[in-house]
């Protein structure tokens, strides 16, 4: 007698544009390094290492200010760029 009612959760997150499959709490979408625009992208103020995607090549000196989707130097200070693994 119950069933209908999965199917009556399912159709309204579908008619909200809900997922019917659960998310996993605190998790962000893997960050690729096309979401970093080709000629590179400064931070400022300068973020966390971890916060860069991987395969980007960055600024590290603790903190990153600048990231790239290729290797090079910073234009900000000169220093080589390391591959974030």
């Amino acid at each position: 007698m119950l069933r209908w009612i999965p199917t009556l959760t399912v159709l309204a997150l579908v008619a909200c544009g809900g997922s019917s499959t659960p998310e996993t709490p605190g998790a962000e979408p893997a960050a690729s390094t096309s979401a970093l625009p080709a000629e590179g992208k400064r931070y400022d103020p300068a973020i966390d290492p971890s916060e860069v995607p991987s395969g980007a090549w960055m600024c590290d000196m603790g903190t990153v200010h600048y990231a790239a989707p290729h290797a090079g130097e910073c234009p900000v200070c000169g220093m080589k760029l390391t591959e974030k693994k």
